[in-house]
């Protein structure tokens, strides 16, 4: 009989090694959300930082968000939802702690952002036009990416109606004839300021991220993730004022065998018949019961006190009893 149990426990065991999982799928038709898989998602961009990073949605206020005790990199794409003063403060906090900001938007509230983290920097509040492009002049080609980290393999860089930085030096340039209102001169698209001990890392348009510009793009975005990267990568799905994440379905993941966690599983059933075989489990099972017995219901040790105690309650004399014990102590007769 117990041969048949033992059999069942190594039956059950790689049973749930290699059980289907089911794991839900949720989606959003939100512009810039990673759970968007339309063409206007970056659920491509998201599924590479997933690769190499802990990916944690920001779904509800900061103001519910304790930053305090995050660290890693929080991500901001595309926002075109208002920030606190308070969510600003705690963005503070986190970048003052040795946090990365990665603020990527072009005409959204990111200057919201900006501006109560009292930096010069901003996102200019109207697109540019350059006489190098693709299509038409709303997707200006850029060539002058300065990091070699950012740049590698990279022969262009396609933007989709970007805006430019204003008040700071650049990682990425547009060309030296951009035309942004009346000024022709280049502007930068990427740039990373210090602050306290972490860092803010701001690209001034968020469509080179989504899906339908993944292919143009993918050799920059892949560095791109790369040198955004941290363990964590917390992503902030909140501003977005059209999410609306809803289920879709569910994913089925077959597994197969994997033979070391199947002989772990033999293994464990096999010291545990050879631990009740042996006796030992009985010998530990009968001496925690008896341990348990003795701890609540063996009656306690009475002291010569207590009993002395007890008997003059009930009416014997106090000093006959204790000359009764020291004569009992002493070897003396009784009444010598």
């Amino acid at each position: 009989m117990r041969r048949v149990i033992y059999g069942l426990l190594i039956a059950f065991g790689i049973f749930l090694l290699i059980m289907p999982l089911s794991i839900p799928i949720f989606t959003s038709s939100a512009d810039f959300s990673v759970f968007n898989t339309n063409w206007n998602g970056v659920s491509k961009f998201g599924k590479l930082l997933y690769e190499k990073s802990e990916i944690v949605p920001i779904i509800s206020s900061f103001n519910v968000v304790d930053f305090e005790k995050m660290n890693g990199t929080l991500l901001i794409i595309g926002p075109d939802m208002g920030y606190s003063n308070l969510e600003i403060e705690k963005i503070r906090k986190f970048l003052e702690n040795g946090g990365t900001l990665v603020l990527i938007d072009d005409f959204g509230t990111g200057n919201r952002i900006l501006n109560g983290l009292n930096l010069t920097a901003r996102f200019s509040r109207v697109g540019f036009i350059d006489v190098f492009y693709s299509k038409n002049y709303n997707f200006p080609e850029l060539v002058r990416i300065l990091d070699p980290k950012l740049g590698a393999g990279v022969d262009k860089l396609i933007l989709n109606v970007p805006s430019a930085i204003l008040n700071a030096e650049g990682k990425i340039y547009t060309s030296k004839v951009t035309l942004l209102g009346k000024n022709q001169r280049e502007y930068p698209i990427m740039t990373e300021i210090e602050y306290g001990k972490g860092r803010i890392v701001l690209f001034s348009d968020p469509s080179v991220f989504i899906n339908d510009m993944f292919d143009e793009n993918e050799a920059f975005i892949r560095n791109f993730a790369d040198y955004i990267h941290s363990d964590v990568i917390y992503i902030d799905e909140a501003h977005h004022s059209n999410f609306n994440p809803y289920h879709i379905g569910t994913l089925v993941i077959h597994r197969s065998l994997d033979r070391v966690k199947a002989f772990y599983v033999v293994l464990i059933v096999a010291v545990l018949a050879l631990f009740i075989e042996s006796g030992a489990a009985v010998g530990i099972f009968n001496g925690t019961i008896t341990f348990l017995l003795d701890k609540f219901f063996k009656e306690k040790e009475k002291s010569l006190e207590d009993i002395i105690e007890e008997l003059k309650n009930e009416g014997y004399d106090e000093k006959i009893l204790k000359k009764i014990i020291r004569e009992i102590t002493t070897g003396k007769k009784l009444g010598d």
